[in-house]
């Protein structure tokens, strides 16, 4: 007769369930609630950025909201999910928050574009971090990979939440089932009493009423692109899930060990042609042109007839091009297994060179603005160059002393940073500062079709010129007729709605109520 133990029954049944469970979660990485959960937020985020900011400008109100609903939604189900990193993804969220914020505050395309790139790289980290890396870990062969993938990731994303829609009707999920079963009762009896109520009440009729009218105004079009939209923004969305478990008994290197691919071995002498030939025709071009490089305008116009214009302006996106190819080779190299006292030697002999180069376009450049006034694209060649050598400098400082941690990923901060505040200085204003300086100073002839072309943002920039200046009531006249943002222009959609352009408003109506 076999006496059965209680408590190792339970114990028993304790192990079974705790296995069960572990197969379960190895089968089945996210659970199904996650999944339906991501496909509520992906509908809802997608319907938003319909509404919000489809078909409108490129900055505004509308914008700064969805990208704060996505970036909660991200948060919510990531807390759903697991408890790791939160505050590291908070920190992100509040970056694309951060960057969205400045469409509320500028107009320019040098504004929108570095808040765009800003934007797509904090996203593009966040999808390298969920898909099982470490930042600090990042190589530029995986980062690729990764970037590879994410377009396939985002376009698929939305299957894994539908697989988890389907997989509730068919294994019983009573709570799912329940509410669509209840939905589908819900929806004739709903039409029958808003019906009644209509016949009722004439405020609920007209209310009806518009939204009919809204609804027949939709072209077959727009379904489309809201289901378009909803698969996009449900994949963004998926790929900011945890995809890997981080291994609990790993601990950080200084140097995680190289990929072992052969055609990524490069011996003494394979390194030693490649480094050592581009090492030597930096060196060579450098010397060759030193006197060009820091001569001066009169050594230049005496040794070759260059007129200024053309002294300043030559080569100058050439070495810009120059800077960032070698910086893409010397990290190509890094990730490979070259020899590492001939890569440090040759490599930091690159660096030196590409910094002269750098700072001989710096030179060049302010000479071509003192003579010539400042423009967007020039004030962009300068932040490009400004990024450009402090990651070479970072470089040399990091994988040249042996180091691959924090490199790129510094960089990339590094990126994100100066895009932000790029956008965040109101490159328009300044540049309509700079020549108006230079036009009074001077005597550079002012471009006002390039002034005006600035748009709003540049606006309060050029009033506070002629209000210091005292100029004459003609100078207001001439604004309140030419200046793209006119006084009768009718005002933003609220979803379109901005502060830049508001402000320019004001000033132009003011300006015309002066004549």
């Amino acid at each position: 007769m076999t006496i059965l133990d209680p408590s190792r029954s339970v114990s028993a049944g304790l192990s079974a369930a705790v296995s069960a469970r572990s197969r379960h979660d190895k089968d089945a990485p996210y659970a199904t609630s996650d999944m339906l959960a991501l496909l509520l937020s992906g509908v809802l985020c997608g319907l938003a950025l319909h509404w919000l900011v489809w078909d409108r400008h490129p900055g505004g109100l509308g914008l700064f909201i969805w990208t704060a609903l996505a970036s909660m939604a991200v948060c919510w189900l990531n807390r759903r999910q697991t408890r790791a990193w939160r505050l590291e993804l908070g920190v992100w969220a509040l970056v694309m928050v951060s960057a969205a914020g400045l469409a509320i505050l500028r107009t320019s395309p040098a504004v929108i574009l570095p808040m765009y790139l800003a934007m797509l790289l904090s996203l593009g980290l966040v999808f390298y971090k969920t898909s099982g890396h470490e930042l600090a870990e990042a190589r530029l062969p995986m980062l690729i990979k990764t970037a590879w993938r994410f377009p396939a990731q985002v376009a698929l994303g939305i299957l894994p939440p539908l697989d988890a829609l389907l997989r509730s009707f068919r294994h019983g999920n009573t709570r799912v089932r329940g509410i669509l079963r209840g939905l589908l009762f819900a929806a004739p009896l709903l039409f029958v009493f808003i019906t009644l109520f209509a016949s009722a009440d004439v405020l609920i009729n007209q209310q009806l009423t518009r939204l009919a009218n809204l609804l027949g105004e939709l072209t077959p079009v727009t379904p489309f692109i809201s289901l378009v939209l909803i698969v996009l923004t449900t994949g963004v969305l998926s790929c900011t899930l945890n995809r890997k478990q981080h291994d609990a008994g790993a601990t950080p290197t200084d140097d995680p060990p190289r990929t072992s691919n052969s055609w990524l071995r490069l011996g003494l002498e394979e390194t030693a042609v490649i480094m050592g030939s581009l090492a030597g025709l930096f060196l060579a071009f450098v010397a060759l042109q030193a006197f060009y490089l820091f001569g001066g305008y009169e050594v230049i116009a005496e040794r070759t007839g260059l007129t200024l214009a053309n002294y300043a302006r030559r080569g100058f996106f050439e070495l810009l091009l120059v800077a960032g190819l070698t910086l893409a080779v010397l990290m190509s190299m890094a990730a490979t297994e070259c020899h590492q006292r001939l890569f440090r030697l040759f490599g930091a002999i690159l660096v030196g060179c590409v910094m002269i180069m750098l700072v001989s376009a710096v030179l060049r450049l302010s000479l071509y603005i003192e003579y010539f006034g400042m423009t967007l694209s020039r004030m962009m060649a300068l932040a490009m160059m400004g990024w450009l050598g402090t990651t070479l400098l970072w470089f040399a400082a990091t994988v040249l002393r042996g180091s691959l941690r924090h490199f790129l990923s510094v960089s990339l901060y590094g990126a994100i940073a100066v895009a932000l505040l790029f956008a965040l200085s109101n490159p328009a204003a300044r540049v309509a500062q700079i020549n108006l300086h230079l036009a009074q100073e001077r005597q550079v002839p002012l471009d006002e079709s390039y002034l005006m072309r600035l748009g709003a943002d540049a606006l309060p920039a050029y009033v506070s010129f002629l209000e210091a200046n005292n100029a004459p009531r003609w100078a207001y006249c001439g604004l309140a007729r030419n200046w793209p943002v006119h006084a009768s222009s009718p005002a933003d959609d609220w979803r379109d709605w901005n502060r830049a352009r508001e402000r320019a408003r004001e000033l132009v109506r003011s300006a015309a109520d002066s004549c």
